[in-house]
């Protein structure tokens, strides 16, 4: 199991140390030619992401209503929410909800090659990808590897929201 979370963490490591959010308006944002590079900015996005919070997730759970793709601060903002026993993992499908804005983030998943069989989780973290479409009915120990890499499905969902 350390062995899967030491590779998932390189991955993680290297398919996001030289990614940057594009500018919007540049390039082919959101598409595999750009490692799915953000359209919208993260200050936009956060925006986005706060409003759909406020209507569909308990104000315990508002902090997670942020794009945050930095490997160490978005598992650390994971374990203080959770660590603060004020928003439990049932409220995860509709903050996964809000951070896909109802798109169908699973292709850049698989573009970042996170559903990779050596990594032994298959296809059971692309429902993170899909909330809407695929649902979140429970979270389990096995999910763990899922949400250690929660930058990973923040970063996809945020490369999901289309320009104006």
């Amino acid at each position: 199991m350390f062995s899967k979370l030491i590779l998932l963490s390189l991955i993680t490591f290297i398919g996001f140390g030289t990614i940057c959010c594009a500018e919007e308006g540049k390039g082919k944002c959101g598409h595999p030619e750009t490692d799915y590079s953000p359209c919208v900015t993260r200050t936009r996005a956060d925006v986005l992401f706060r409003q759909c919070c406020q209507l569909y997730v308990p104000e315990e759970c508002h902090d997670l209503c942020q794009y945050e793709s930095e490997e160490i601060p978005a598992r650390n903002l994971l374990i203080k929410t959770i660590a603060s026993r004020k928003c439990g993992l049932k409220h995860i499908s509709a903050i996964l909800y809000c951070a896909s804005q109802n798109q169908d983030n699973r292709k850049c998943c698989h573009h970042l090659n996170l559903a990779d069989n050596k990594l032994e989780v298959g296809d059971r973290c692309l429902r993170f990808y899909d909330p809407a479409g695929q649902g979140i009915n429970a979270i389990s120990k096995s999910d763990a590897t899922c949400l250690f890499n929660l930058n990973v499905i923040l970063y996809c969902h945020q490369s999901g929201i289309p320009l104006d």
